[in-house]
Order: structure tokens, then C-alpha cells, then sequence
């Protein structure tokens, strides 16, 4: 069967592609890699398709945390303070225009990155669908299964969307490409 990720937003697309840019000349380790690109890429297919089943998760943040979360890393091991690092670029890209998001969804977007390697389970629909979709493409990892137990949102925690997440973590399947330029 064809795999076909969720449509994104033209416009959204051109607001993610000039971000990649932007960390791609500065991205420390190999792009297509354990947290790099193709990670990304699937990050943001299962957070489009957590979005979609709840209109309370902003399709802008889920998004912008799957280009964004690990872009901050200095290695593929042990980087406690990635996620700190990717809460400060969202502002600098911010204020730089190329994130045009409210202010809403900039302090959603800055808690999902710095919080999304630890912590309990979220309660702001929109947090645990940015961490739900990296947690999802675990499996990436040879011998890391999803655990349930660490998912919040409900479409997440059932057994056919965890199953799919894991084939295409498993397969390393690079969803929008045109948007990570490989």
C-alpha cells in the first residue's frame, strides 16, 4: 500500500521550508540522521495526523515542533538541554519573521521543545500532541518500542495508530521531502 502522509497548508509549507533553511546552515550533526531530517519528517506527518483528530491541537505548533525540537541537538546521544536550546531558537525566529505564529502558540511551541525529553503527561491538548508525535517515532531506535503509557492524546494511545507510526519509524519512511530538502 502507498503510503500517503496528511496534505499540510501550502502556506504553512513555506513557512516550515524557510525555517529548515535556516537550521540547516547551522545543524551540527549529519541531516538525514538518528534526530535529524527524516525524523522530522515524520514527526510532522504524525503530528498533522494527531491534529486532525482534535480541533483543539494547532496545526501550526504541532508543525513547527517537528522541524524545530531537535534542530538545536550536539549530538545524537545524551543532550539534555536541546530542548531548552530549540525554545530559544523559536523566539529568534521569531523575531526574525520567520515564524509568523500569535503569541499564543509561540508559548505553546517554546514548552512542547524545551519539555518534550521528560515530564509528565501535559494537559494542554496541543503540548501532548507535539509529544506524542516525536514519542511515536521511537521505534526508529533498534529495539525501542513505543510506550503507550508515555502517550497523552487519545488517538495516540490506540493500537492501530501506534502500529502505523511504528512501520513508518521502522521503515524510515521521509515523508515532505520538498519541505526538508534532502
Amino acid at each position: 500500500m502507498e503510503h500517503i502522509p496528511p496534505e499540510i497548508d501550502p502556506d504553512w509549507a513555506l513557512v516550515l521550508q524557510r525555517c529548515v533553511d535556516w537550521v540547516r546552515l547551522r545543524y551540527r550533526l549529519r541531516w538525514v540522521s538518528l534526530h535529524g531530517a527524516s525524523h522530522w519528517a515524520r514527526v510532522l506527518e504524525n503530528g498533522l495526523r494527531l491534529a486532525a483528530s482534535n480541533p483543539e491541537i494547532r496545526r501550526d505548533v504541532v508543525s513547527s515542533f517537528a522541524v524545530l525540537h531537535d534542530s538545536c541537538r550536539r549530538n545524537d546521544l545524551i543532550d539534555p538541554k536541546h530542548g531548552a536550546r530549540a525554545a530559544v531558537l523559536v523566539q529568534d525566529l521569531s523575531q526574525q519573521g520567520l515564524l509568523p505564529m500569535d503569541t499564543d502558540g509561540l508559548v505553546l511551541l517554546e514548552k512542547a521543545c524545551r519539555t518534550h525529553t521528560g515530564g509528565r503527561i501535559p494537559e494542554v491538548p496541543t503540548v501532548m500532541a507535539c509529544w506524542d508525535s516525536d514519542r511515536l517515532d521511537l521505534p526508529r531506535i533498534a529495539g525501542v518500542e513505543v510506550r503507550v503509557e508515555w502517550l497523552g492524546t487519545p488517538l495516540a494511545r490506540e493500537s492501530a495508530f501506534v502500529e502505523a507510526a511504528t512501520r513508518r519509524a521502522r521503515a524510515k519512511v521521509f515523508p515532505y521531502q520538498h519541505i526538508f530538502n534532502p
